[in-house]
């Protein structure tokens, strides 16, 4: 709950005055109008609302809080520590760089310490702290003598530290309802949160304006904690180019992605329409930010940007996972593209400076499951040797595999809408319990704090948050994003002590077209039929070259399959020279392309006469002899690209699948074909 500073000090007098305190005794002391008493005395009056509590004024009398004695202590406690809430050690710490890196000039021991009220010493033991981690990134902590400390080094390195202690200092909902209040004539401070302090109103509130009110598609789906460390970044940036601290070119653009890097110059633009000039470099910069946020695209091989190797070794952490615990999370397709749009991102994110700001949720996530993580860390150990996972990220990587385990796909009969601060992986887990230990409910709608504006609470029986919300009217529970035995317990009471009459309420935020309808079964079932009637397991004669024994097998396709096979053989060999597509541990290698010279979707299987030796995703050397070919028209329809999707990920899917593939004949292939197809539609019928 949010109040001005002078706001507080009105509400500490009334607290202190039990008895009523007149205006004109409010007036002399704060040194205030009439005028703005009125102003602020009804600020307050609509900040107490939700809990119940009321200032009045009884003719001839002074101004008093009235409430239940629980609610007015609650606001007692309030004021009392909102009068000076010190930072603790990790806060402090970060604090303290943020001022430095943001300094121009030399900061004194004793200017720092009486700013973070701590003593001389303390500030020396911090900065010895942080120094050693500001050297990684090439920062420099100098000590001048008889002139102070100052932090050298490049603006690009300032930045990526700046922009991840801040958003490491702001809870997802103090931050949003922060952006909330912002206006484009905003200039006085609206907030005591040191951190967001750091950057100035006005570029907050064009860094909300770009991300949040003209949202790209890709940023749709993309969880509250990453808006939110994208709209800082941005701000950051805006402040910084404001001031003349610039970034010195060039700065290397030569990794990122057309599409990310086209979004990047869309959002720019939109910034300059408020009057500011962003340098190229600054482009360049923010899309490097950009490339580390999960975006929910689609995941399917014959996308350039698809991934073949780490979708192997995704695959291999979730076999070792499910080796290690006895759980077998490897049919878990949710678990699979998650995890993978996951690992994809987590690869290209900036490292932290310092985990300046621990998550007590993410270390509890870890204990509860406590065999997982250990056998997650293994997995990652094994696949990822190179790359260093902090605590954090195992943390989210525990919560997808956590999320898998508590799927059920039981039927319920009440309408919840759950608020979740945390990402989506704890909002999955929240979801799932909620299904898995109260059977009473029928449709749970989870939406994420900046979404709240957006529904229509009308719709729901019951509304649970996993935070306070100050000023939210309606009636909620609040709840611990991992759904505790005693909550548990509390809603079910909840639910029998009340009748609800079930709203049935659909998603409010992102509809999606239905896929259950007559069309969209036909079309399912007609390309199943063509990809099955067109398979085949043939012979071919292995030629001198890789490249020749593919063109061969393409070549009598052509006129059938594709147009011109010389074409489409270009791009298969071109998508192997990206990345090794041998299957390790098999003879198998998945060759594939989408073309506009392509007819239909298409999927064989060919056999070579002669052993053909190729690098597995592995990077290790393997003898092929039996090529699984794929093809697909461009562009794809949504059947075409769910079909062949299915058959891609079934051939790693399981020990027994690669077996299959690797072994066994066209009519127990087609079989194993046929059922994932025969599984696809009995999905979309049951989802009617």
């Amino acid at each position: 709950m949010y109040f001005s500073n002078r706001e507080k000090q009105i509400l500490k007098l009334l607290v202190e005055y039990t008895e009523g305190i007149t205006p004109q005794e409010l007036q002399d002391m704060l040194q205030i109008s009439k005028r703005t008493l009125y102003r602020e005395i009804s600020s307050i009056e609509k900040s107490l609302k939700p809990m119940e509590v009321q200032v009045v004024k009884p003719r001839g009398k002074g101004y008093r809080l009235i409430g239940e004695t629980e609610k007015l202590t609650e606001i007692k406690q309030l004021v009392q520590d909102d009068e000076k809430v010190p930072l603790d050690n990790i806060h402090r710490q970060s604090a303290l760089v943020s001022s430095l890196l943001l300094a121009d000039e030399e900061q004194t021991i004793e200017g720092l310490a009486i700013d973070f009220e701590v003593s001389a010493s303390t500030i020396h033991a911090d900065l010895q702290v942080v120094e050693e981690s500001l050297h990684e990134y090439s920062l420099t902590l100098e000590r001048r003598k008889a002139r102070g400390i100052i932090i050298t080094g490049g603006e690009y390195e300032r930045r990526q530290i700046l922009g991840n202690t801040i958003y490491s200092g702001v809870s997802e909902y103090e931050f949003f309802h922060y952006l909330s209040l912002l206006t484009a004539t905003t200039s006085e401070q609206l907030t005591t949160n040191f951190f967001l302090n750091l950057i100035t109103p006005q570029a907050f509130y064009i860094a909300k304006t770009v991300i949040l009110e003209k949202r790209n598609e890709l940023f749709l789906e993309v969880t509250d904690n990453q808006v939110q460390q994208v709209v800082t970044i941005l701000a950051l940036s805006i402040d910084r180019v404001q001031t003349n601290h610039v970034l010195t070119p060039p700065i290397d653009q030569s990794q990122l992605s057309a599409e990310i890097y086209a979004l990047a110059e869309q959002i720019m633009a939109n910034v300059e329409e408020h009057g500011l000039q962003m340098p190229k470099e600054e482009h360049v910069f923010f899309a490097r930010q950009l490339e580390g946020v999960n975006y929910k695209k689609p995941q399917n091989i014959f996308l350039e940007s698809f991934d073949v190797e780490l979708s192997y070794q995704v695959r291999e952490v979730i076999r070792f996972v499910s080796e290690m615990t006895q759980i077998d999370f490897r049919a878990d397709d949710t678990l699979y593209y998650d995890l993978l749009t996951h690992l994809s991102a987590a690869f290209k994110r900036m490292d932290n400076l310092v985990q300046l700001a621990n998550n007590p949720l993410l270390d509890k996530v870890m204990v509860q499951y406590d065999d997982l993580t250990r056998a997650i860390q293994l997995a990652l150990a094994k696949q990822f040797p190179k790359e260093h996972f902090s605590n954090d990220e195992l943390a989210y990587i525990v919560i997808h595999f956590a999320a898998s385990l508590e799927r059920n796909p039981t039927k319920k009969a009440i309408s919840t809408l759950v608020l979740c601060s945390s990402g989506i992986g704890t909002a999955k887990i929240l979801e799932s319990r909620l299904r898995k230990y109260i059977p009473e409910i029928d449709h749970i709608q989870v939406i994420k704090i900046s979404q709240m504006s957006h529904v229509n609470y009308k719709e729901f029986d019951l509304i649970l948050s996993t935070i306070f919300l100050p000023d939210f009217t309606l009636p909620y529970k609040l709840i611990s994003p991992l759904l505790l035995d005693d909550e548990i317990q509390k809603i079910k009471q909840e639910i029998r002590e009340k009748r609800f009459e079930s709203k049935s309420a659909q998603p409010t935020i992102v509809s999606k077209e239905s896929e259950g309808s007559f069309d969209h079964v036909y079309e399912i079932m007609k390309v199943g039929n063509d990809l099955l009637t067109q398979f085949d397991i043939k012979t071919v004669q292995t030629d001198k070259t890789l490249e020749a024994t593919i063109q061969q097998m393409i070549d009598e396709l052509e006129g059938v399959i594709v147009e011109d096979a010389q074409k489409v053989c270009e791009r298969v060999l071109n998508r192997h020279q990206t990345a090794p597509i041998g299957i390790p541990g098999t003879n198998l290698a998945l060759f594939h392309s989408a073309n506009p010279y392509v007819k239909g979707p298409y999927f064989s299987i060919f056999d070579l006469t002669s052993p053909i030796p190729v690098l597995g995703m592995d990077r290790k050397p393997m003898a092929l002899t039996r090529v699984l070919l794929m093809l697909a028209p461009e562009p794809m329809t949504p059947a075409e690209e769910k079909l062949l999707g299915l058959i891609s990920a079934s051939i790693i899917e399981s020990d027994l699948n690669m077996d299959i593939y690797q072994h066994e004949t066209k009519e127990i292939i087609y079989e194993l074909i046929s059922s994932l197809f025969v599984n696809e539609i009995r999905e979309i019928e049951e989802e009617k």
